[in-house]
């Protein structure tokens, strides 16, 4: 085997390490922001004083952050991880959206 055969695989292998890290942390940001949004104006809309309903959808929101950014690494396919952080998080993101321009 020659050494120039071996380069390549390398490079693959950072850029996927490099593209699981940024789903892991950016990804994982959207998604635990969308958990936030929805969790508080849910929360709020149940009739929970709002800072009771802002503290515990920030503390869902960070145990939200813990679980993807541990699941984009042992997930399987990586466009699997992408579309369900992004995705998700933009979902619940509108959700919460919504469910705030009812309470106005």
């Amino acid at each position: 085997m020659s050494r120039t055969s071996a380069l390549p695989s390398r490079r693959v292998t950072r850029l996927h390490v490099a593209a699981r890290v940024a789903a892991a942390v950016l990804g994982g940001y959207v998604f635990a922001w969308g958990v936030v949004a929805a969790a508080t104006s849910l929360l709020f809309a149940a009739d929970m004083e709002f800072h009771d309903a802002e503290f515990l959808g920030a503390v869902l929101g960070l145990l939200a952050y813990l679980v993807v950014f541990l699941w984009a690494f042992a997930a399987r396919r990586l466009v699997v991880v992408w579309l369900v952080l992004a995705g998700g998080g933009a979902l619940l993101a509108g959700a919460g959206s919504l469910v705030q321009s009812f309470l106005v």
